[in-house]
């Protein structure tokens, strides 16, 4: 984390450095009149002149931080100030300029500079129609009316009103098809949400493909939901197909904030909720009528009642003055937080001038959980940096950390065990005192006639592991990336990634004597004395990716269109170790090698690769028929070399039928009326293992002369003609748009076919204990 902040420091001096130099340019002022200032650079012919304006929205407010430049001269820009007022100097000597002034949420305006007028007052439009919404699609962005497949998006005021500290969460229920459940329940930085796109594809891993500002291997949950600008949804195979074997299951596409040509902006945002358990179970918890029902039931079944009565007796005529020794207890009191507060704070700052722009972001979470001992803290970094060097060239960073920090016993005191289930709260009585706060103590039983409960005290079972070593995870992503434009209508783009991700798991046992509270002091019932030990395990993801695309625009007459070309690549290595050590000398001591016997140690490694080569064409009639095809061949480590590469084609076309000559009548109310229909493949290479085309050993102990001998012996069996699953889509959909879009949707038929399943079947008992390779034998469809 450190080394990150370090370069964002460098790249920050570096980017003012160069904003100042380019300013520092001296000119002669020739004042020939109180209107018309004339200016003139040493050492060129160019005259230029001052002009000035204020810029106003629809109710005549002026509008602050609107970028301000001339069309023929990029660099030469300048941002309104409170006022809503700009200047600029215009080259008045070469073609005739024009002025273009744009806003967030505004259409954009160009005025042509004219001659002897040197004031211009300028009214901007907000943006009506969602026709013209730009949406973000696989290495690039397209208009939405002119998309040919199915694409969800999701704008940044769609999730503003959710004061959530994961954006999984956010995604529930914001566009059709997608669905987001949460099967690890609600301990913090534990949950473990599932996305699914179009239902579930596969018998392996159906999550959708994350990219993050064009970076991939970063979960959703680690986004903070305010630094979000957009989320684009690919949900057909026209659409993914250009992610390849990545995209069977669909892409979710997420583009954060980035910097604008305007003042520094300073902004705070936060917010404070209460969480609590929504229905608690209703349980007996008053001592003296549990007993009684015991006794029932006991009498009831022909057996003698358990509970005498003067115990009986003894609680209800203490009607709860001295809940220590004659406890009522309900153990959710105990394990439940009522309520728990969760705090979200945010600030960042966003701005930039004609060469430099930039959004750094802090985030801070803290979430204590509706579940004792489940706390849990992020510390989180985002920053986007662009710097315009030349008009034909621009390069940028990204840079995106956190560090997260749990309690060590968050795993055993939400996940259930003997905490809630089995031996665990759902065995308690209500005559257990679970703690004393006057003595510090944690209680057992207090009626001795309980011979057959157990004395387990589930809030002790939950502070399981010592609180000095929290588990730390942390992730490092930096992204640096060039766009070089050397000719009308040509981009490249290539970016490097390095994506860090570790945590440290350090659990040091702990355990605490049980007492049964007298009048006389406490009782000691239960001596906490378990076998000590200190457990680590170190887990560590290196990802690496590289991009490089091409991209040509072109129009001639009526025909318009983009042809994209582009290759990557991506490197991935995942590592775990653990170490055990029993028997500490002394339970203060937290040295590993303070423990006295050797436990399990165990460590390995996975790693794989992937190339890929890509491209796309999107072709448009007159805005009104639409076609885009896409081929993407990937080539996989996980497979054996005669299987590696997998081809991924898909078409899609699109016809807007509201822009032929014959709605015209209809124009008034209807908007937008779009028919498209894609077909295409896609690919899946998520096997359960990455080596599964080659024979795997393992070591194993072989008797030789009647001695143990080391060796190794084969574990997994190969099988080399392992190769892609493979999908194929076929998608019907309707777009449309009334009344000024105020109503508008879409409806989208279609057919999943998914091949070639990697999975295991059953082998017969001949193969002895080596466990059997993955085969493409299954098959999903989904409608």
């Amino acid at each position: 984390m450190k080394s990150s902040l370090l370069f964002l420091s460098l790249l920050l001096l570096s980017s003012i450095f160069i904003s100042a130099q380019s300013t520092a340019m001296p000119v002669d002022i020739d004042m020939d009149s109180d209107s018309d200032i004339s200016v003139t650079e040493p050492g060129s012919d160019k005259t230029s002149r001052r002009i000035s304006g204020k810029v106003v929205d629809e109710n005549g407010m002026p509008i602050i931080g609107a970028s301000v430049s001339i069309v023929q001269d990029s660099l030469n820009a300048t941002v309104t100030d409170i006022d809503g007022r700009f200047k600029l100097l215009v080259d008045i000597d070469g073609e005739k300029p024009t002025i273009r002034i744009s806003y967030i949420g505004y259409e954009t305006v160009e005025i042509p500079v004219l001659n002897g007028t040197t004031e211009y007052a300028v009214s901007m439009p907000p943006v009506q129609s969602q026709l013209d919404e730009v949406v973000v699609i696989g290495y690039g962005t397209q208009r939405k009316v002119n998309l040919t497949g199915s694409v969800a998006s999701i704008s940044k005021t769609s999730l503003a009103d959710r004061p959530l500290t994961n954006a999984t969460n956010a995604l529930a229920g914001l566009a059709s098809g997608l669905t987001v459940t949460n099967s690890g329940g609600n301990t913090p930085g534990y949950e473990a949400q599932t996305i699914r796109v179009r239902g579930i594809g596969t018998l392996n891993d159906a999550a959708p493909l994350v990219v993050v500002d064009g970076m991939t291997g970063i979960a959703i949950s680690d986004i903070n939901p305010q630094d979000i600008e957009n989320i684009s949804i690919l949900k057909d195979a026209a659409s993914s197909a250009i992610y390849g074997s990545r995209a069977a299951n669909g892409v979710i596409l997420i583009t954060t904030r980035r910097g604008v040509e305007a003042a520094p902006r300073l902004t705070y945002s936060g917010n404070v909720s209460f969480e609590k358990v929504a229905k608690r179970l209703n349980l007996v918890t008053d001592y003296a009528d549990f007993m009684e029902i015991q006794n029932a039931g006991l009498i009831a079944n022909g057996q003698a009642p358990r509970f005498s009565q003067g115990k009986i007796d003894e609680w209800r005529n203490d009607a709860g003055r001295n809940p220590t020794i004659y406890p009522n207890t309900d153990w959710q009191d105990h394990i439940y937080r009522n309520p728990s507060v969760v705090q979200n704070h945010n600030l960042s700052v966003t701005g930039g001038g004609r060469r430099v722009r930039y959004n750094v972001s802090v985030g801070y979470v803290d979430n204590p959980g509706m579940i004792y001992y489940t706390d849990y803290k992020r510390y989180q970094l985002n920053s986007n940096i662009d710097i315009n060097i030349k008009p034909w060239l621009s390069v940028g960073a990204n840079v995106f950390g956190y560090i997260d920090s749990n309690n060590p016993s968050s795993e055993n005191a939400a996940a259930g065990g003997d905490v809630i289930f089995g031996s665990g709260a759902f065995n308690t009585v209500p005559g257990m005192t679970l703690y004393d706060p006057e003595t510090g103590l944690y209680g057992g039983i207090q009626n001795p006639e309980e011979e057959n409960v157990s004395n387990f005290n589930p809030y002790r079972r939950q502070w399981f592991y010592k609180t000095d070593f929290p588990t730390k995870t942390r992730r490092t992503v930096a992204k640096l990336h060039a766009t070089l434009r050397p000719i009308k209508g040509l981009t490249i783009e290539g970016s490097f990634t390095y994506n860090y991700w570790t945590r440290r798991v350090e659990q040091h046992l702990t355990d605490r004597n049980l007492y049964r509270f007298t009048f006389d002091g406490p009782v000691l019932i239960r001596e906490g004395k378990v076998r000590t030990y200190i457990r680590r395990y170190n887990y560590a993801n290196n990802f690496r990716s590289s991009d490089l695309t091409a991209t040509y625009n072109f129009k001639f007459s009526q025909l318009s269109g983009t042809v994209l070309a582009g290759m990557s690549q991506e490197y991935d290595k995942n590592e775990h170790e653990s170490f055990l050590r029993y028997d500490l000398i002394d339970d203060s001591l937290t040295s590993i090698d303070a423990a006295t016997t050797n436990g399990p140690i165990g460590g390995n490694y996975t790693e794989w690769s992937m190339r890929s080569y890509f491209g796309r064409v999107n072709l448009s009639w007159d805005d009104r028929y639409l076609l885009e095809a896409n081929l993407r061949a990937d080539g996989s480590s996980k497979f054996a070399p005669g299987h590696r590469w997998g081809y991924f084609p898909s078409v899609s076309a699109a016809w807007r039928i509201s822009e032929e000559q014959f709605m015209s009548p209809s124009r008034q109310w209807l908007d937008q009326l779009k028919v498209r229909a894609s077909y295409g493949s896609l690919g899946n290479n998520a096997t359960t293992s990455y080596y599964m085309y080659q024979s795997l050993f393992a070591t194993a102990g072989y008797i030789l002369n009647g001695n143990i001998a080391g060796g190794f012996a084969q574990t997994v069996l190969s099988n080399p003609a392992l190769t892609w699953e493979k999908t194929y889509m076929t998608n019907f959909g309707l777009d449309f748009a009334l009344f000024n879009s105020r109503l508008n949707g879409s409806i989208d038929i279609y057919n999943k076919d998914t091949k070639g399943i990697l999975i295991s079947l059953p082998a017969p008992l001949e193969h002895g204990t080596s466990v059997v390779p993955n085969q493409n034998a299954g098959e999903v469809r989904n409608r």
